[in-house]
């Protein structure tokens, strides 16, 4: 994943995601968020996940139809880039959600060229 795959970082610099793209007749969207251990205590990092999978979540459906148009599968990882308790000791969705849309433009954009 990490090696095939393409790495996407949002505008702002806070999360990223890695991409891989697949042609597969299922058209599945799978969703995955790693955070190291060393970005801050577990009730922060579990927080951060919680916000990424809701905002996700929320704009799941522009994705989805990129991808059925397309008729691909699609591997995602988040994870935070310049993201860390010592930088954002209290996380809200609203900081969070911008740069999960901006990444998921990104997707949508890289998916409708190929």
């Amino acid at each position: 994943m990490f090696k095939k795959g393409r790495t996407i970082i949002s505008t702002d610099k806070k999360l990223r995601a890695n991409l891989l793209s697949s042609k597969h007749p299922a058209n599945k969207i799978k969703v995955a968020i790693a955070i190291s251990s060393k970005a801050g205590n577990s009730v922060w990092r579990n927080r951060l996940k919680r916000i990424v999978r809701e905002s996700i979540r929320q704009e799941m459906v522009f994705l989805k139809k990129q991808t059925n148009n397309n008729r691909q599968g699609l591997s995602l990882i988040f994870s935070p880039h310049r993201l860390s308790q010592g930088n954002d000791k209290k996380l809200f969705l609203r900081d969070i959600k911008p740069a999960v849309i901006d990444i998921l433009d990104k997707i949508t954009k890289t998916i409708s060229r190929n």
